[in-house]
């Protein structure tokens, strides 16, 4: 997978799940993501990150918000939380705080990174 399909996917993804989150709907059919696919997809997205991170520090990647560690870490941990989970259980509280924080440095303007 390219690094921008896991990003856009990933994006995506958070995005759906923290509207879920918000909506309080105690269904899980509210989710507009497959519940199986959650942590596969925030995983391909903190690769994404990581390739985004190389790709610019190595000058072969240019634009869009810079990448750090602690984006890497945001996005690692919110993997491992969602691979805990068990759909119909309760959904740990820091996922929502991991992905309102991963959404509001991405989620506005990734389409301006460009392959130099």
């Amino acid at each position: 997978m390219r690094w921008g399909e896991g990003f856009f996917e990933g994006i995506a993804c958070l995005e759906a799940l923290l509207s879920w989150i918000r909506s309080g709907s105690p269904s899980i059919a509210g989710l507009a993501v497959d519940p199986s696919a959650l942590s596969s997809r925030v995983q391909a997205f903190e690769s994404a990150l990581s390739e985004l991170k190389e790709g610019v520090a190595n000058k072969e990647m240019e634009g869009g918000p810079p990448v750090g560690d602690d984006d890497i870490a945001r996005a690692h941990r919110l993997t491992t939380l969602l691979k805990t989970w068990t759909p119909g259980s309760d959904l740990p509280s820091e996922v929502a705080t991991l992905a309102e924080q991963l959404i509001t440095k991405f989620g506005d303007e990734p389409e301006q990174t460009n392959t130099a």
